[in-house]
C-alpha cells in the first residue's frame, strides 16, 4: 500500500488497510486508471499477494486455463488463460488482463463489455456477434 501511495495512487486508497481491499480497488475507474499508468501491482506482486485474494475476489493469478461465464468482473494476470463467454445487458462487464494474461472472449446477445489492458504482454482474441458491444 505505501507503494502505491508513493506512485501516486489517489487519497481513497489510504483508506485501504489490506491488499483485500487495493484487489477491490482494481475494478474501480481511479484504480484501473492508476493501474494501467503505473504497471501496478508488479507480476512479482501479484504473486506474493495471491494466497491472501484468491477466492475472496475475481482475480485470477497463475491460474492456467479457466473457464467462467458472465463474469462480472474478472482479472487475468500472469500465467492465465480464460475463456470467457458474455451474454446479455444484466450489466457493463469488466474484463482486466495485465502481466502475459490471455483471454478468449466470446460476447454476444447485446453484452456490453469493458476490457482493459495493462501492459503489451497481454493478448486478447474477440469472438462477437455483432450485437455485443466491446469497450477499449
Amino acid at each position: 500500500m505505501k507503494e502505491a501511495i508513493a506512485q501516486g495512487a489517489c487519497s481513497k486508497s489510504g483508506k485501504a488497510s489490506d491488499w483485500s481491499t487495493l484487489a477491490w480497488m482494481l475494478f474501480t475507474p481511479q484504480g484501473r486508471e492508476f493501474c494501467e499508468e503505473k504497471l501496478f501491482p508488479s507480476l512479482r506482486m501479484w504473486r506474493e499477494i495471491k494466497d491472501s485474494i484468491v477466492g475472496k475476489h475475481p482475480i485470477n493469478i497463475d491460474a492456467g486455463e479457466i473457464r467462467v461465464n458472465n463474469p462480472k468482473n474478472i482479472a487475468v494476470i500472469g500465467d492465465t488463460v480464460a475463456n470467457l463467454t458474455y451474454s446479455g445487458t444484466d450489466t457493463v462487464y469488466k474484463l482486466i488482463v495485465m502481466h502475459g494474461g490471455k483471454a478468449r472472449v466470446r460476447a454476444t446477445n447485446y453484452a456490453v463489455l469493458l476490457v482493459v489492458k495493462i501492459g503489451d504482454d497481454c493478448e486478447i482474441e474477440y469472438n462477437n456477434d455483432e450485437t455485443a458491444r466491446i469497450l477499449t
